[in-house]
């Protein structure tokens, strides 16, 4: 989890002129393959993994902590503060994050939820990381990914709960052991098609969002 902090605040030292050739695809590519993970799983469960529907369920709740914690960070690390003082607050934010996916791993009785946390956090960083984001417009292009990371967060969401769904290779009984009630208990396959709906959604905005020109810098 802590690398992930550091590797979060050294996004602002990448080089003026760096950016990988097809950004945008590099940044996409993470999400679709999350999207073809949860459609794979839904047509046949047991394709990918054994027992990957309460696995890729987890990802879903994964990934609302990371949308949470992505504002929060971005804030910090593009805010005008000492790095020092960035570098506090980041440690903070981080521990209270990971404490939480901790317990939560605790509660499953297994390490999955802390390394989809890495990887999702990871995924999040990706637009960045490539040089899809213009010098100097980081913070704003980041604010937008966020803004559109919630927005498909929600609008896949409702999606799944408002309309009649296949269920597929899903059983409704692939929750039953939790005793609990609710539409994804009671219809756990539309727990699996919210995360592809949601990651095709997110990997169709990474593909097709501008790509910001860097410029060169003259010494």
């Amino acid at each position: 989890m802590i690398w992930n902090l550091g590797l979060l605040y050294l996004i602002s030292f990448i080089p003026v002129n760096f950016r990988l050739p097809y950004p945008n695809v590099f940044s996409a590519i993470p999400d679709f393959v999350m999207g073809l993970a949860f459609l794979a799983t839904w047509i046949e469960p047991a394709s990918i993994g054994e027992d990957m529907i309460s696995s890729l369920a987890q990802v879903m709740i994964l990934e609302f902590i990371i949308i949470h914690s992505a504002g929060f960070m971005a804030s910090v690390i593009y805010g005008d503060a000492p790095k020092w003082k960035k570098m506090r607050i980041l440690f903070g934010l981080g521990l209270f994050y990971v404490v939480f996916v901790v317990g939560f791993s605790f509660g499953f009785r297994s390490w999955w939820p802390l390394i989809a946390f890495g990887g999702l956090m990871f995924n999040r960083m990706l637009s960045v990381l490539t040089g899809q984001a213009g010098h100097g417009k980081e913070y704003e292009f980041f604010k937008n990914m966020w803004g559109v990371n919630v927005a498909s967060y929600l609008v896949s969401l409702f999606a799944v709960l408002l309309f009649p769904l296949p269920a597929f290779g899903v059983s409704s009984n692939a929750f039953s052991h939790l005793n609990m009630g609710g539409d994804f208990i009671d219809q756990p396959h539309k727990m699996i098609a919210w995360g592809f709906l949601y990651f095709s959604l997110m990997g169709l905005y990474e593909l097709r969002a501008k790509s910001e020109k860097r410029e060169k810098v003259i010494a």
